[in-house]
């Protein structure tokens, strides 16, 4: 009998949400980078994170979408969730009403989809919530009669490194059941810097759309943070960087006008990353 060798590759997505300044970006940068910023800059779009995982005869690429939590950028964050296999949903320990939204964040994850969504609920702080006393409950029932009920909740800490790869751990086990015969052994990981993104939009341009999957496609091959700009919310970004047409991403210095330009993102990245490893 012939023995089969070969390694098996998926792609699985998951999307990190949550309300504006509960830690996500600080979560997954610990994660990834197993670093932690006092003042880290409040995500104004998306980045994107890549991990791989190899378990016998089976590598998993794990492609983390940090998504802005802010109220005007809902909208475009939608597009986002679309493709997910699954869910980080993040609230602050010390912030009641960032757990009170966690439905909400799960609804838009669910409608993106048109089904559920797997989902492991992280709440974020635990070093500030012990050193104020803040007892560590929430009420099943402000998550309504829905998978969230189910779901497995850790607490954490970015700044302590508190559970943070138990927290990630938890969903990569969801995804990969099924997928391999050994999914409790620990991986080998392999982990890539990013390279930062500008993504200019205008509201209602649907070239912006196809543009942004494109970008998605590139983002599962090379680690990337997009930071989305609606520039009539932002007029003066697109002044400072001379933007006139849409849509527009600036990477490396360069700027990229019109979805035929922004269709060679991906062979400017490898020219990056070539030069990177040569220099």
């Amino acid at each position: 009998m012939e023995l089969n060798f070969m390694t098996r590759l998926f792609e699985r997505k998951i999307v990190l949400l949550g309300d504006p300044g509960v830690g996500k970006t600080s979560l997954v940068r610990r994660y990834i980078y197993d670093t932690f910023e006092h003042d880290y800059m409040t995500t104004l779009g998306l980045n994107i994170y890549v991990r791989t995982f190899e378990y016998p005869n089976l590598k998993v690429k794990l492609i983390i979408w940090d998504v802005a939590g802010q109220e005007s950028r809902r909208k475009i964050a939608l597009r986002y969730l679309k493709g997910a296999a699954g869910a980080l949903l993040a609230y602050d320990l010390t912030d009641q009403e960032s757990f009170d939204h966690i439905p909400r964040w799960y609804e838009d994850l669910k409608q993106a989809n048109s089904k559920d969504v797997p989902v492991v609920l992280v709440g974020t702080k635990l070093d500030l919530a012990k050193s104020n006393d803040i007892p560590l409950t929430y009420d099943l029932k402000k998550l309504g009669d829905t998978p969230l009920r189910r779901a497995d909740l850790i607490f954490t800490s970015a700044k302590t490194d508190t559970n943070v790869d138990a927290a990630f751990n938890l969903i990569v086990q969801q995804l990969v059941k099924g997928l391999s015969t050994f999914p409790d052994l620990a991986p080998e990981i392999e982990e890539k810097e990013s390279t930062k993104i500008l993504f200019f939009v205008q509201k209602d341009d649907r070239w912006s759309q196809v543009a942004l999957n494109h970008i998605e496609k590139v983002g599962k091959k090379y680690a990337i943070e997009v930071e989305t700009i609606d520039v009539e919310k932002d007029p003066k970004l697109k002044k400072a960087y001379g933007v006139s047409a849409f849509p527009t991403i600036i990477v490396g210095g360069r700027q990229l006008v019109g979805i035929i330009q922004i269709s060679h993102l991906e062979d400017i990245l490898h020219q990056m990353l070539k030069s990177e490893q040569s220099s």
